[in-house]
């Protein structure tokens, strides 16, 4: 995807607030740097912690942490994806930030577009009304936040598979299905036990609690 179909893409996105005037859009995206990648390339990371917001125009980005390990090498702990036409939210985005204890990094070849946070801080100054874009982007992340946080903490694989299905049917289509296991934490092969068993009708859906399909 090309720098005029990405500045597209982000257009067709911010346009969907109905916040920004014709003219604040445009001064908006031209401010809108472009970056193609590879596939397993770094983006953020605690070693190299760029203070900038992205927007995913085109690919997939994958969030993780690592977790020192005294025995073995550091184990890796997926923390969620980001698909296209959807911003990458950092604290580093908005805020003095040293070091992050999230990384990202593409899963595979993205197009991105980024700016620097010292520019987005003069754009909140132009621009008042992306406070309140930023806000409700802000409120839709920590919601996403909220149902990833309760998928980790339920003790049967086959419930944790579900309410993935259920709440981000857009990433079982589009991340692969070892992204998928290991952010579940269930093994390729009990994830395919679990999609037999659902494909059979034996789903925890029909018995769940109101809080479970919401």
């Amino acid at each position: 995807m090309n720098n005029l179909e990405s500045k597209k893409r982000l257009s067709q996105f911010l346009e969907s607030f109905h916040l920004l005037s014709t003219e604040e859009l445009a001064i908006f995206l031209r401010a809108f740097k472009y970056q193609q990648t590879k596939r397993n390339q770094p983006i953020t990371s605690c070693v190299d912690s760029k203070p900038r917001l992205y927007f995913v125009a085109d690919g997939l980005l994958r969030h993780f942490s690592t977790m020192p390990n005294t025995t073995q090498q550091d184990s890796t702990i997926d923390r969620g994806f980001v698909l296209p036409s959807t911003f990458c939210l950092s604290a580093a985005s908005f805020q003095p930030a040293k070091v992050t204890i999230i990384h990202s990094e593409t899963i595979k070849r993205t197009t991105l577009l980024y700016l620097d946070r010292c520019l987005l801080d003069q754009l909140f100054v132009q621009i008042p009304v992306l406070s309140l874009l930023f806000r409700q982007l802000m409120e839709l992340y920590f919601f996403e936040m909220e149902h990833l946080n309760l998928i980790l903490h339920m003790g049967n694989c086959q419930m944790r598979y579900e309410y993935y299905c259920l709440h981000f049917a857009a990433h079982i289509k589009q991340v692969p299905d070892k992204y998928i296991a290991q952010f579940l934490n269930i093994s390729p092969s009990e994830l395919s036990r679990i999609r037999s068993r659902m494909a059979k009708g034996k789903s925890f859906k029909a018995n769940a609690s109101p809080s479970f399909v919401d």
